[in-house]
C-alpha cells in the first residue's frame, strides 16, 4: 500500500490555495489548508504534514519564513519538507530560505505541472533545494 502524504498549504490567497490545492489532489493527498501563519503552524502541530508549501508574504508578524524557521527547529517536524511558493524572486529571498532548509523556492507564476513533478519528486525522497522561476 502507497503511504498517504500529508500536505499543508499556507497562503492568504484563497484563489491560490485553490488553484495549489486541485493541481496536486491526486486522491493519494491528504491536503490542509492555512490563511496565515498562525493558523499554519496550528494545522502543522495538528496534521504533522510531510510537505509545507508555503507563501512567505503572510500579513501579520508572524511571516512565512518566522512559521517555516519555527516548524524546522521543532523535532516534531524533523522530516518536513518545506518549498515556498512566492511573488518575489529576490536573491535574498532564495538564500534566507536555503539557510532555513527549505527544499524547493517556486517563483509566481507557475504551471500546475511544474508542482505535480516537484510533489511528486519530494515524495519519492528528493532532498536536493530547486529554484523555480518562469
Amino acid at each position: 500500500m502507497t503511504k498517504i502524504s500529508k500536505i499543508l498549504i499556507v497562503d492568504d490567497d484563497s484563489d491560490l490555495r485553490n488553484f495549489v490545492r486541485l493541481s496536486i489532489d491526486n486522491g493519494k493527498r491528504d491536503i490542509v489548508e492555512a490563511k496565515t501563519a498562525l493558523d499554519g503552524l496550528h494545522a502543522a502541530n495538528e496534521s504533522s504534514p510531510d510537505i509545507l508549501l508555503l507563501d512567505i508574504g503572510l500579513p501579520g508578524h508572524f511571516n512565512g519564513f518566522s512559521l517555516c524557521e519555527a516548524l524546522l527547529r521543532d523535532p516534531r517536524h524533523h522530516k518536513l519538507r518545506v518549498v515556498v511558493i512566492s511573488g518575489h524572486g529576490e536573491a535574498e529571498d532564495i538564500e534566507q530560505a536555503k539557510r532555513l532548509g527549505v527544499v524547493a523556492y517556486v517563483v509566481k507564476p507557475f504551471s500546475p505541472a511544474t508542482l505535480v513533478d516537484l510533489i511528486d519528486g519530494l515524495e519519492a525522497h528528493f532532498n536536493e533545494m530547486l529554484t523555480i522561476v518562469p
